[in-house]
Formats: C-alpha cells, sequence, structure tokens
C-alpha cells in the first residue's frame, strides 16, 4: 500500500468505524474525570494518587479491547465486539506491568536530558500490540518492539506523527485553558483528547502490522 494510501486509511478509520471513537470517548472521559484534582506528573498533590491509580487500571482494558478492534478494521474485517473484555482482562497483568516498567524508563530517560526518554520510548512504541495481538509476555514484547522499531527513517516518521496528533491536543487545551470554567470547554477538551488517541493507537498498529523489508 503506498504511504498516502496507507495515511488516508488510517486518517478515515475512527470516522469509518464510529464505535473506535466511542470507546476512546469513554476512556478519555474517564480519565478526564480521575485528573481533574491533579494531573498524572503532580506527583506533590495527594490527588495524584487517583488520576495514576485511573490510567493504571483503565488503560490495560482499554488497549486490550481497542487493539484488536483496529487490528481488525485495518484488515477490512467486521470488528467483534462481544465477548472482548474477556481476553482484555487475561492480559490485564501483562499490561499493567508493561504501565509500569515502560512508564519509569520513559520517565527516568526523560530526567537525563529527555532525549533518552524519547529514544526509549519509540523503542518501546510496540509492545502493547506484542502483548495483545501478538500474546507475548512483557519481555519478549519488549524486544519484539525493540525490533520492530530497528528501521530509523519509519521511526523518525512515526515520531513526527505521533508528536504531531499529541501536539495539536496539547495545542487545543492552551487556546481554551482561559475559557476553562465552561462546560462545553470540558467536552471539547475530551472529545479532541479521544480522536487523537484513536488516532495515535491506529497509526501505532498500522506500523506494526505492516510487512517490514524482507518479510513476507
Amino acid at each position: 500500500m503506498r504511504t498516502w494510501d496507507r495515511v488516508r486509511r488510517d486518517l478515515l478509520l475512527p470516522f469509518r468505524f464510529p464505535a473506535l471513537f466511542a470507546l476512546s470517548l469513554g476512556y478519555s472521559g474517564l480519565l478526564y474525570a480521575a485528573s481533574l484534582k491533579a494531573g498524572f506528573l503532580d506527583v506533590r498533590s495527594p490527588y495524584w494518587v487517583v488520576s495514576a491509580g485511573g490510567l493504571l487500571l483503565l488503560s490495560p482494558v482499554y488497549h486490550g479491547v481497542i487493539l484488536p478492534a483496529i487490528a481488525s478494521a485495518l484488515r477490512g474485517e467486521r470488528i467483534a465486539w462481544r465477548g472482548a473484555l474477556r481476553p482484555a482482562f487475561d492480559r490485564f497483568a501483562r499490561l499493567f506491568l508493561g504501565e509500569l516498567v515502560v512508564g519509569a524508563a520513559v520517565i527516568v530517560g526523560a530526567l537525563l536530558l529527555v532525549l533518552p526518554g524519547v529514544y526509549i520510548g519509540m523503542r518501546w512504541i510496540y509492545y502493547k500490540q506484542a502483548i495483545v495481538l501478538g500474546g507475548m509476555p512483557l519481555s519478549e514484547a519488549v524486544r519484539e518492539s525493540i525490533r520492530k522499531s530497528r528501521d530509523g527513517p519509519s521511526t523518525v516518521r512515526l515520531f513526527v506523527s505521533l508528536a504531531g496528533l499529541y501536539g495539536c491536543a496539547v495545542g487545543l487545551d492552551a487556546l481554551l485553558v482561559r475559557y476553562a470554567t465552561e462546560p462545553v470547554v470540558h467536552l471539547g477538551a475530551v472529545v479532541a483528547t479521544a480522536l487523537a488517541l484513536t488516532w495515535m493507537n491506529v497509526v501505532v498498529t498500522s506500523q506494526y502490522t505492516a510487512p517490514q523489508a524482507g518479510e513476507t
């Protein structure tokens, strides 16, 4: 598939399969509610445990459900939502541990002049896909992610795509911060975050499932 065709397919996927966006909207709303008192990195606040705990508990379930759905959609198959929670809970422990291990590694790397954190984050970017779609344990999933991300140019392009999506979401929040007391602004932030999350998972899963050079 040509690069532009793939980009267009990935961007249109949340609109062709609205249930993907709906799932991200629910997840985004729950995270937003959990972080109202304190942000995910605001460790000095006593409410930080609520936001961090919400992320650690909700993220494994969300990714355990949405990643197989995205993979099916990318293949042009009908998404099987019935019974999707059971395998997600089966993978919960591995994804939960991954959030702790990978998150800690990225934070430590970021403290070392930022770039090491970015490097670790991009080399380990596929670990969730490897766990959910490949059925791998965490250690093997990390090794698989490192193998998948060894192609420098494609990893840089993935980083630029994710940074652009994240930057758009953050920029929108910054523009609307003066209107933070308006309920519609909170709703807009949740919707924008949900769309960005859906696109991020689509882009990473699309890259993970794409054949690499030498693969058939």
